[in-house]
C-alpha cells in the first residue's frame, strides 16, 4: 500500500532515482528492472540497425521510426549551420553576377533579372529561418526549391552570356551541386530525386543553349560526372554519419545498462532478503545522515523497536515459510505508516524491526497509535492461533537529541532491553522507554 497525504505524489519512475517513503520496494525493484529491459531492447535495437547499415544497400541506410528521429533531432544544428552558411555563399554567388555584368556591359532579359532577385530574396528567407526556427521541419524541402530555383537562375544566366562567362555559369551549377550533396547532405530520398531533376534541367539547358554539339557532350559528361561523384560522396558521408551515431548511441546505452545494473546491485544489498525494508548496514547509513541534518536543524528523532516474542518457537512450529509470512505482513503494515521523507523502516534480523520517525510529537503519536491498531490484526498469527498463542509482539521507543555525543547506531541494540507489550501499552511520550540523553 501506498500512503496517500490528500496531494498527488510528484515524482517519476526512473531507475536509479530516489522513490518517496512509505513506497513498496518491489515498485522501486521494477522500475531499475524496466529500465534495464528497456535499455536492453534498445540496445538490442541499435545492434541490428548497425549490422543492417553496413551490410545493407543504399536503400536500407534509415532506421526505425524512433531512432530516425533521435538521428535527425542531433543532425538539427548542423543542418543549420550548413544551411545557412551555403545560402550566404549562394548570395554572394549571385551578388558578383552583378559585378561581372557592369564589367562586361551584359544585359540579362527581364525574367532572368526576376528570377536571380526571386533567389536572392529566397536564400535570404532561409537564412532566417535557420537562424530563428528550433525545429526546423521543413529544411529539406527549403534546400531543394532554393536548389532548383538557384540552378534555373544559373542556366537562364548562361544562356543569356556567352563565352567564357558562359561556361563560367556552368561551373557555378556543378558548385551548387556539390555544396548540397555532399556539404549539407540530404537525406537519400531527397538527393537522389533532386540529382535527377537537376540533370534532367541541365540537359534541357544544354539542348536549347546555342553552343557547338561537342561542347554541349562535353558539359554534359562533365556535369553528369560531378553530379554523380557528389551523391556518391554523399552518400558515404551519410553512412559514415550514421554508423558514428550508431556507435555513440551503444556507447552511451552500454553505460547507461552498467549504471542500471548498479543502482540493480545497491538496491538488492541495501533491501532485507524477505520483508524488502532496509537492511541494518543500509539503515544505520541512513540513519548518520538523516541524525547530521537533525543536527544542524535541531530537530529530534524517534526510533522505535519492535520485536516478535518467541518467533523462533514459532518458525519450529508452524515452518519457516509461515514465519516469513509474517514478517512480510508486518513489513507490509509498517509501510503505511512512513509517511515524511525521513522516516525510515529496517529488519535487524530474526522478528526484530526499527523504525525512524522524524517531525513533530503529536504527529508521531498518531503513527504508532496506527502502527499500533494494524499491528493488532496479524491475518498469520490469526490463522494459526493454537500455536502462535505465546507468539505476540513488543515495542519500545526512545528519542535521539541532536545534542547528545553517543553514537545513533548504538540505540539499535540497547533499545530492545526496554520493550513493553504492544498489546497494553500505547507509546506516547509519557511511556516511552528511554532517551538517548541520559536514561
Amino acid at each position: 500500500m501506498i500512503p496517500t497525504t490528500g496531494q498527488a505524489p510528484a515524482w517519476k519512475l526512473y531507475p536509479g532515482k530516489a522513490l518517496p517513503v512509505g513506497v513498496d520496494s518491489k515498485l522501486k525493484d521494477g522500475c531499475v528492472h524496466g529500465g534495464l529491459m528497456d535499455n536492453n531492447k534498445r540496445y538490442t535495437e541499435a545492434t541490428q540497425q548497425l549490422a543492417r547499415l553496413r551490410s545493407g544497400s543504399v536503400l536500407e541506410m534509415a532506421f526505425s521510426r524512433d531512432l530516425e528521429s533521435h538521428y535527425q533531432s542531433l543532425q538539427t544544428n548542423w543542418y543549420r549551420d550548413a544551411i545557412g552558411i551555403s545560402s550566404l555563399l549562394a548570395i554572394l554567388l549571385l551578388a558578383s553576377s552583378y559585378l561581372v555584368e557592369l564589367g562586361t556591359a551584359i544585359g540579362l532579359s527581364a525574367t532572368t533579372l526576376l528570377l536571380r532577385g526571386l533567389s536572392i530574396v529566397l536564400l535570404l528567407s532561409t537564412y532566417i529561418y535557420t537562424r530563428y526556427s528550433r525545429r526546423m521541419t521543413w529544411k529539406y524541402w527549403v534546400v531543394a526549391v532554393n536548389t532548383l530555383v538557384l540552378v534555373s537562375t544559373l542556366l537562364l544566366m548562361a544562356q543569356e552570356t556567352a563565352q567564357p562567362i558562359k561556361m563560367m555559369h556552368y561551373c557555378h551549377v556543378i558548385l551548387v551541386e556539390v555544396t548540397v550533396f555532399t556539404f549539407i547532405r540530404l537525406p537519400l530520398n531527397f538527393t537522389n530525386t533532386l540529382g535527377v531533376v537537376l540533370m534532367l534541367l541541365l540537359g534541357t539547358a544544354l539542348y536549347l543553349d546555342n553552343i557547338t554539339l561537342e561542347a554541349a557532350i562535353h558539359l554534359l559528361f562533365f556535369m553528369l560526372g560531378g553530379t554523380l561523384v557528389s551523391v556518391l560522396v554523399a552518400i558515404k558521408t551519410e553512412r559514415m554519419a550514421r554508423e558514428n551515431f550508431l556507435r555513440a548511441e551503444l556507447l552511451q546505452l552500454e553505460k547507461m545498462q552498467l549504471r542500471d545494473l548498479n543502482d540493480r546491485i545497491n538496491l538488492e544489498s541495501s533491501l532485507d532478503r524477505v520483508t524488502r525494508l532496509h537492511n541494518r548496514s543500509a539503515f544505520e547509513d541512513k540513519l548518520l545522515g538523516i541524525w547530521s541534518l537533525a543536527s544542524q536543524q535541531d530537530e529530534n528523532l524517534t526510533l522505535v523497536a519492535i520485536n516478535i516474542e518467541h518467533f523462533a518457537y514459532f518458525n519450529e512450529q508452524r515452518g519457516v515459510e509461515c514465519g516469513d509470512d509474517l514478517l512480510r505482513e508486518i513489513a507490509r503494515k509498517i509501510r503505511t505508516v512512513l509517511l515524511e521523507r525521513h522516516d525510515l523502516a529496517c529488519r535487524l534480523s530474526g522478528g526484530r524491526f526499527v523504525l525512524l520517525f522524524s517531525g513533530d510529537e503529536p504527529r508521531i503519536n498518531r503513527q504508532l497509535e496506527q502502527l499500533r491498531a494494524r499491528l493488532g490484526q496479524l491475518t498469520v498469527l490469526q490463522r494459526y492461533a493454537p500455536e502462535a498463542g505465546s507468539v505476540h509482539l513488543s515495542w519500545g521507543r526512545a528519542t535521539l537529541d541532536p545534542e547528545s555525543d553517543r553514537d545513533p547506531c548504538s540505540m539499535l541494540d540497547r533499545i530492545f532491553r526496554h520493550l513493553v507489550a504492544m498489546e497494553s501499552h500505547t507509546m506516547t511520550q509519557a511511556q516511552s522507554g528511554q532517551r538517548q540523553g541520559g536514561r
